[in-house]
């Protein structure tokens, strides 16, 4: 797998490794012990979360993750999903094209080997509870629409 040029453009450009291996380690398994873990949640408050965020927010039973609703801009249509699990966030982003060509759509664990080493393990954050799933999330938006921000100006760079 290979990243799309302009994804990896507006990933460089938004410090994207340096900001999630930050939240990573800022929400990692020494800080949250196993046994600290927010291991059973309220997925409606959790939705409740997302929503006083800016966020509008589903569960999909099937995939076993929370969706936001997808923003078109343009051509484009970025999506942002997340599950939560043994208190691990599992972030993923998504991008397509007009075409439904699909130029981004992982989760950011594996942009980051992308981005540097298949050998790099940077892991998911961590929470111990709502607030610490409240940060993270407030994190990970930022992350998202400098992305987006960025994208939408690197691919505009390309059509000139």
């Amino acid at each position: 797998m290979k990243l799309d040029a302009r994804v990896e453009e507006a990933l460089i450009e938004i410090n994207f490794v340096e900001r999630y291996e930050a939240l990573s380690h800022i929400f990692s398994r020494s800080r949250t012990p196993k046994e600290e873990a927010l291991d059973y949640y309220d997925g409606d408050f959790l939705m409740e979360i997302i929503n006083s965020l800016g966020y509008e927010v589903k569960f999909s039973k099937k995939e076993y993750f929370f969706s936001l609703k997808k923003e078109k801009n343009g051509q484009y249509e970025f999506g942002f999903k997340f599950s939560l699990e043994y208190g691990m966030v599992e972030l993923i982003w998504d991008l397509k094209d007009s075409n439904q060509n699909v130029l981004l759509g992982t989760n950011l664990f594996t942009i980051i080997r992308l981005l540097t080493s298949p050998d790099n393990k940077i892991m998911d954050p961590i929470v111990s509870d709502y607030v610490d799933f409240r940060d993270v999330m407030k994190i990970a938006f930022d992350m998202y629409e400098d992305f987006k921000q960025a994208f939408l100006k690197a691919n505009a760079g390309d059509e000139e």
